[in-house]
């Protein structure tokens, strides 16, 4: 798989022409899987105007989705990438949502995000419409995969729902936001959800401007396979699935969760 590690643009288009060039280069370099940050689809800073959310935000269905499909379909390769998806909840707001295209390019699943960023001074619910249910983990050919976006790796309730759903994999992009001790918040956030779930979990985030990069695969004993550091480009790195099955023999904590117990509490 490849962690797509960019800095996004202003302009949607641009950010269209570099998606399909960068699902070009993943698939030369051998990649089955491109994941792309958080809301790859624009750079909107929080404190604009609703109206230029607005005025990006497409149906998931939609020309820019639909552009990166077809460029996947083409080069055979699974696709995630982040959009503003249009709310029909709420007319003033968008959805942050993740999207998985196959390889014949049609969506497969997508997220959108639960847990919305209200944290260090942000407030992005002011512009977004949270989602209302995790989508669950599906199967695909790689591996039985989950999706969460960026701040939800805080809150390991989502994570935990995923694995027990059989999510091998978990893939999370992200606009990770730079700040004091962020970077070490992203990367243990990271290992620990891998680690208590034994599962790999992938990180592909936004680097430049106010976000950190520091990409990052973790396997499911909580080892970081690879740290994309702060440049922008493409990691590529192997998952092997049966890794999973490997450290569960050892460590089978998932099937040892006392539910007789914790659902009296939740």
């Amino acid at each position: 798989m490849a962690l797509g590690q960019v800095s996004t643009s202003t302009d949607k288009g641009e950010n269209l022409k570099r998606g399909v060039e960068l699902v070009a280069l993943a698939a030369d370099e051998g990649a089955d899987l491109l994941v792309l940050p958080e809301l790859f689809m624009a750079y909107i800073p929080l404190d604009s105007p609703r109206a230029e959310f607005l005025g990006v935000a497409e149906e998931v269905g939609g020309p820019f989705v639909s552009s990166l499909a077809s460029e996947a379909r083409r080069r055979h390769i699974h696709l995630v990438v982040g959009i503003h998806e249009k709310s029909r909840l709420d007319a003033k707001k968008v959805h942050n949502t993740v999207v998985m295209v196959g390889p014949n390019g049609k969506v497969i699943s997508k997220h959108r995000k639960i847990q919305l960023f209200d944290s260090f001074g942000y407030k992005e619910s002011g512009r977004f419409e949270p989602g209302a249910e995790i989508e669950g983990a599906f199967k695909t050919k790689l591996a039985k995969i989950g999706m969460m976006t960026c701040y939800e790796l805080r809150f390991p309730e989502m994570a935990r729902v995923l694995a027990l759903q059989g999510a091998e994999l978990i893939i999370v992009p992200t606009a990770w936001v730079a700040g004091r001790m962020k970077e070490e918040h992203l990367h243990i956030l990271a290992k620990a959800r891998a680690l208590e779930n034994t599962i790999f979990l992938a990180v592909a985030s936004q680097t430049g401007r106010i976000f950190t990069g520091r990409s990052i695969l973790v396997d499911p004993f909580g080892v970081a396979v690879c740290d994309a550091g702060e440049e922008e480009g493409l990691t590529t790195v192997e998952i092997d699935t049966e890794r999973v099955r490997r450290v569960r023999r050892v460590l089978p904590s998932l099937s040892h969760i006392r539910r007789d117990v914790y659902s009296k509490h939740l």
